[in-house]
This record gives C-alpha cells, structure tokens and sequence, in this order.
C-alpha cells in the first residue's frame, strides 16, 4: 500500500507530460514532412526542421524501447548521435556564417576609415608637420676678404683659399644637418 501511494504522485505527473506531448507532436504532425519543407522557404529554417524531426521522432523510439524493457540500445543511441552530429553541424555553420558577416562589417568599417582619412575627412594632424619647421637654421655670413679690389695673384689665391673653405664649411654643415634628420627620423642613408 505504501508503495501505491509514492508512484501515484509520478504517474499522475507522466500523463500530464504525455499529454502535453501529445499535443507538440499532434502539432508536428499535422502535416507530412515533405508539405512542412515545401512550405518554407528558407534553407536553414528546412534543415532545423528536419533535425528536429529526426531527433523527436529517435527520442520518441529511446522512450518507448525503455517502456518496453529492451537491453539492446545500440541501434537507438546510434541514431540519437548521428542526429545530434547533424544538429551540431548546423550550428557552426551558423556560427560560421555569423563570424563572416561581422568580418564583412569590420573591413568595410575599415576601408570607410581609410577612405575618409585619405580623402580629407577628420584630420587630427596639418598636412604640413611641425617637425620639418623644427631645428636649428643656418646663417651664412659673407667673410670680409683682405682687399677685393687689388688684382694681385696672391689676392686671388687667398680669395679661392677663402672661398674654398667656406664651401668645404658648407658642406659640411649640411652633411652634419642631414646627419641628425636622419638619426632623428630614424632613417639611415645608403651614403
């Protein structure tokens, strides 16, 4: 007697699930499967249907063999996993499908950056950098030669003495200069 009473509570909660079930699959199945698939357009809403199907109708099998008190499950439990590989499937395909459509958006977001940075849009820097005004600018002064209207040769040696060596100062000023912009821009020159 004691045991009657702790089932009834059980099978008083199976026929309500049963019933509810019933009810889904009266759902389901109010229509063939091949009317349900011919009424969707979409692929994937078909190819959900059809693992669902497939997976209510093996669960539907497991429960009742388990009813019937059959040992040998094999058969079931195979068809269970195989169904669920298909739904698995479907998901990363979905999922795959999903991570193509944000990289879509995030390269066209970026190709819009580029393309608004390249043709003029929202400059955060002058065009013009304020480094290539920085740095020291050279002076040259004209050196004061010792008598520029005599016509003497020794004049003139000592005028392109002098001259010489302000070319040679010259040019080396401007290596130095070209020197430190490169140390500064971190380009080394092949020279």
């Amino acid at each position: 007697m004691e045991d009657t009473k702790k089932i009834k509570p059980y099978i008083s909660y199976l026929n309500k699930q049963v019933e509810q079930l019933g009810g889904d699959i009266e759902k389901l199945t109010s229509k063939s499967l091949d009317e349900q698939l011919l009424m969707l357009q979409d692929e994937k809403k078909k190819l959900d249907l059809s693992n669902n199907y497939a997976y209510i109708l093996s669960s539907l099998c497991f429960s009742y063999m388990k009813v019937l008190n059959v040992k040998d499950m094999s058969p079931i439990m195979a068809e269970l996993a195989r169904c669920k590989t298909y739904m698995d499937k479907s998901k990363q395909l979905e999922a795959k499908k999903l991570s193509q459509e944000q990289d879509g958006l995030e390269q066209e977001q970026q190709a819009k950056r580029v393309l608004q940075s390249a043709l003029g849009g929202n400059h955060t820097e002058p065009s013009i950098s304020k480094v290539n005004f920085q740095g020291k600018h050279t002076k040259f002064e004209a050196e004061p030669t010792a008598s520029s209207s005599s016509t003497g040769k020794g004049t003139d040696i000592s005028n392109e003495l002098a001259s010489s060596d302000v070319v040679n100062q010259v040019v080396d000023r401007i290596k130095k200069q070209k020197s430190k912009q490169q140390k500064q821009s971190g380009k080394v020159s092949k020279k």
